[in-house]
């Protein structure tokens, strides 16, 4: 299986106009992040718990900081 590739985090930053946390659509109970982009448009998520496992965050502004170094180059 070939490992994930993720956009430089400068180029991330001009893409993503939004971090927003939801519930998510199939599954009760669980939360995400969902990715826009500057036209609105939903570019990718990420799952709330394994995020906030990943980092210290003390307000969610830290929490989209380290989301964007994790988007995928699909989502450009």
């Amino acid at each position: 299986m070939e490992e994930p590739r993720y956009l430089p985090y400068e180029e991330a930053n001009k893409i993503v106009a939004e971090v927003v946390e939801i519930e998510h659509p199939k599954h009760e109970g669980r939360r995400i992040f969902n990715v826009y982009n500057h036209r609105g448009v939903a570019i990718c998520w990420f799952d709330a718990d394994e995020v906030e496992a990943e980092v210290e965050a003390e307000d969610f502004q830290e929490i989209k900081e380290h989301i964007l170094h994790f988007i995928p180059e699909w989502a450009a």
